[in-house]
Order: structure tokens, then sequence, then C-alpha cells
């Protein structure tokens, strides 16, 4: 699938860089843990905004996540990546709120044509409508099946990452990215104007 499958990963700091912040967190070092937040949150932010979409709560659930991760560093052993493991706390914070309240879920059918929020050029604004589709498309996944498809598709985890971030096998993972693509590529099919939104933003060939 074009433009959803094919995003380009988001790069990670040197794992070296990550352990010594760890280690002098782990000593209570303040500005460590301040280091830690900086280099990690856009990541956080990024993944909570996927699985629960534009909620109110996603500052909050993403300050829930780092507390809950610092507050755990005496039980990080290193057997993964630090970010590997920071997401894996993530997830399990942003899918128990998601099980708490039901995700508002919207018809993609009203996105399809979305107005501009705000003034301003044309890619902006196209910009912000491919994101709302995005967004409306990814709400209608199942939350499990959901966060399989950010963490490998859109985050770039490999499938053994994923598994262990959600405490799965590597055969559910696959088949909940695999399901879930099959579920969007059924809905863009659906909306011709929506997958040329996606794939050509602002109009642009």
């Amino acid at each position: 699938m074009d433009g959803v499958g094919d995003m380009p990963y988001p790069s990670r700091p040197p794992p070296p860089q990550v352990a010594a912040l760890v280690d002098r967190a782990r000593r209570r070092d303040p500005a460590a843990f301040r280091d830690l937040f900086q280099t990690h949150v856009g990541s956080v932010h990024r993944v909570v905004r996927r699985i629960v979409g534009p909620r109110a709560d996603v500052e909050d659930l993403v300050q829930t996540a780092f507390v809950e991760a610092f507050r755990s560093l005496p039980d990080f052993r290193g057997d993964a990546l630090f970010s590997t493991w920071l997401t894996r706390i993530t997830v399990r914070v942003t899918l128990r709120a998601a099980r708490r309240r039901h995700l508002a879920t919207a018809s993609l059918d009203d996105v399809v044509e979305p107005a501009s929020i705000t003034p301003g050029p044309e890619r902006v604004a196209a910009a912000r409508e491919a994101l709302a589709l995005v967004e409306s498309l990814l709400a209608e996944l199942r939350p499990k099946r959901r966060a399989a498809f950010v963490l490998h598709v859109l985050e770039g985890y490999s499938v053994e990452e994923v598994a262990a971030i959600l405490s799965a096998s590597t055969a559910a993972v696959k088949v909940r990215v695999h399901d879930a693509r099959r579920q969007i590529e059924r809905r863009l099919r659906q909306n011709p104007a929506m997958l040329a939104m996606l794939t050509h933003p602002g109009g642009e060939s």
C-alpha cells in the first residue's frame, strides 16, 4: 500500500548514548531524566496519538508513560533497547486508557473532504487533511490491531520487537498487521478521493 506503508522510519539516538543516560538516571541524576524525556518524548507522543487519535488527554498519557517508565528504571535490565522498553510501557498505558473509555471513531465518509482548519499555505492545509484521514483510518482498527500496525508499519519496529512490546507471538503480530493493512486498503478502495489525497496531498502529481 503506497503512502501509509512506505513512510520513512524515524531516526533513533545511538544506544550507547541512551545507555549512559539510563545509567545516570538510575543514580537519580535530574539532568539525565530531563535528557531521556527530551530524547524520547517525540516518539512517545507519536505512538500515543497514533493509537488513540487526537484525544484531549494525549499529553496526560505521554506524561503517565514517562512517570511509569522512570519509576520502573530499576527493573530495566538492558535485555532490549531502552526505546523498545519505553514503547512497551507507552503502549500498555495507552491501551489501558482505551479500555477504560471507548475510543471515539469518526466515520471516514465524514472526513473525505475536510475543510481547512486555519488559513495558511496550501501544502500545510493538505498535510493537515491527510493527517486527519490517516488518523480516521487508524481509529477504525481494533486497539490491538492498531497498535501492531502503528509500531511495525509507522514506527519501523521489527515484528520481533513488536511481539516483545505487545507481549504477543510473532505470528499474532503478523496477523494483526496483515488484517490492519487489508482493512485500510479496503476503506481506501471505497473512497477514491481519500486515496488520491493520501497519495498526492494538495493534488500534486
